[in-house]
């Protein structure tokens, strides 16, 4: 089957509402729209997805380009072009779509997955209709198009601005239909048309036999709220039989929840080498995106937050001093919610990072754990013949923490040197020659990316060097991210980045994994999934008994 999505509007009533960003990014529950609506397309024998989105939407496009590697054997088209009108935007990208059967949808589409799956089955096998078309009979929408169906056939009479009051269905964003459709499309071009549910009623003048096919619910994300109530039903927690459910959904809505308090942390300066705007940014952003939940932070710095107690619920941080570690272990040990976790910051230092990935079987370049004070350079070769020589005790803050060696002399002189520093053990890796590439992501979260540091100019201490000048060497994006998320899974981390080497034959090897990096050129892409990743944490605790038992109160 061949997917097109809509995605050109600009979401004039969600910003009116301030949801800022983009509407085909914006989440629910913490899966962007646009991905969601891929995601299901390509359970349901997606042959191609096409995409049209406005010019301004640059994000989106940028976005879209990140997702397309996830999905490399289904063509994803992103059309860019600005549009008057549904109906145009569906003209434009109709040229992407193949002679035969298609299903069209626009991005704010919510529907139960397995609904879905059985409307496109059922379109599959038809042979006698030109079109099928999903209505409901959940009317929640200010303008919506009526359709009258007969009750025996099922065949679609007519769309309707007004009911009569026999029409039953609405029409719900999703149009299943055969090329024949799109030679109506072309005429109402010509003729000026401009709506789409003035197309819909061209196909019936056109003697189209459109069939109706009703889906329990179908919620069109317009306002901010229909977020919430689309978060709700897709968790089972509002259903048409659920009175108890409905009587609180009308109870938050009309009295919107008080403001609720987190605390952020932010990173000390000196553990952000060469990057402290950066880690600030992508900090100040997440803050940005996190009030857009309604949420009110608390902000300390690292130690203010060793010195202050700290009675919020939930802490998000980018802490690295140990003294800030061990408080956040003891927050958690205590019962509250922290993101990344302070035992997951503890696991990514080097010597215990290295240790979990290797037990895990985490694709990692051979290793030797040494301690500067006692050690023998003849197992050097057992690794090999060049050496990257990392400080096991802690993260990397200095350009000394990190250093190459050419050979076993170097490495051992190197050794050395640690051990004046007063280190107590050194990280050995196998130098593996290939193309380095820097990843950013979110374990349980469709975002990731990842770039080859030397064409963004991207350096920490300047060791990317080494590697020289990324050739292409071909990977898969797919393998890469799901050898990332396990690592997130075994290190106990939600948020995360980090660097790899892809060598001659394409072989993925793990080299650094780092809790909560700066994200510095994806950072306005990251930062809403961050918050999202929080939010979506905090919600789904079960430490929100109020609202939990609200869900169990009967109506008075």
């Amino acid at each position: 089957m061949n997917y097109a999505i809509i995605a050109a509007g600009e979401g004039s009533r969600l910003i009116q509402e301030d949801i800022n960003c983009p509407k085909p990014l914006v989440a629910i529950n913490g899966t962007p729209l646009i991905k969601r609506l891929i995601a299901i397309f390509s359970h349901n024998n997606a042959a191609s997805i096409s995409v049209i989105v406005n010019e301004k939407m640059v994000e989106v496009q940028e976005y879209l380009r990140n997702l397309q590697p996830l999905y490399p054997h289904i063509p994803i088209n992103i059309l860019v072009k600005s549009t008057p009108s549904s109906m145009h935007s569906f003209y434009e990208i109709s040229r992407y779509l193949p002679h035969g059967k298609f299903c069209l949808t626009t991005v704010d589409t919510i529907f139960k997955e397995d609904e879905f799956t059985e409307f496109i089955r059922a379109f599959e096998s038809d042979r006698e209709n030109d079109g099928l078309m999903a209505v409901t009979d959940y009317i929640d929408d200010e303008k919506p198009l009526y359709v009258s169906v007969n009750k025996q056939t099922s065949s679609i009479d007519g769309f309707l601005d007004r009911t009569t009051g026999k029409e039953k269905y609405v029409s719900g964003g999703i149009y299943c239909l055969t090329s024949r459709a799109i030679d109506t499309l072309n005429a109402c071009i010509i003729q000026g048309m401009e709506k789409m549910r003035n197309y819909q009623r061209q196909l019936i003048a056109d003697g189209l036999k459109l069939k109706a096919y009703p889906f329990g619910k179908i919620i069109d994300v317009d306002h901010a709220g229909d977020i919430l109530k689309a978060e709700e039903w897709i968790n089972g927690e509002l259903t048409n039989g659920n009175i108890a459910a409905n009587h609180l959904f009308a109870r938050v809505h009309t009295n919107p929840p008080e403001r609720k308090r987190i605390a952020g942390v932010r990173r000390g300066a000196r553990y952000s080498p060469n990057h402290i705007g950066n880690d600030a940014a992508i900090f100040d952003l997440t803050v940005e995106h996190l009030k857009k939940y309604n949420y009110e932070i608390k902000e300390y710095s690292e130690e203010e937050f060793q010195e202050n107690s700290v009675d919020e619920e939930l802490v998000f941080n980018m802490a690295r001093d140990t003294q800030s570690i061990r408080k956040l272990q003891l927050l958690e040990d205590s019962g509250k919610i922290v993101i990344n976790s302070g035992y997951g910051i503890e696991n990514c230092t080097r010597e215990k990072m290295t240790r979990i990935l290797l037990a895990n079987q985490i694709p990692h370049p051979r290793s030797l754990i040494v301690p500067t004070d006692n050690f023998c350079s003849g197992a050097f070769h057992t690794i090999g013949n060049c050496y990257w020589v990392k400080r096991g005790d802690f993260h990397a803050i200095h350009r000394e923490d990190v250093t190459f060696a050419r050979n076993v002399d170097e490495a051992e002189n190197i050794v050395r040197e640690y051990a004046l520093r007063g280190i107590p053990s050194v990280v050995l890796n196998e130098h593996i020659e290939g193309d380095l590439v820097k990843f950013y992501g979110l374990r349980d979260s469709g975002f990731f990316y990842w770039f080859y540091p030397d064409s963004a100019n991207h350096s920490k201490f300047g060791w990317e060097t080494i590697n020289g000048k990324a050739i292409g060497i071909p990977f898969s994006v797919n393998e890469l991210k799901a050898y990332c998320d396990r690592a997130a899974v075994a290190l106990d981390v939600y948020i995360y980045g980090g660097d790899c080497v892809i060598d001659k034959k394409g072989i993925i090897r793990i080299i650094d994994f780092n809790d909560w990096p700066s994200f510095a050129p994806c950072r306005n892409e990251a930062a809403p999934h961050i918050a999202e990743c929080i939010h979506k944490t905090l919600t789904h605790n079960n430490k929100n008994i109020e609202l939990k038992l609200q869900y169990n109160e009967q109506p008075q």
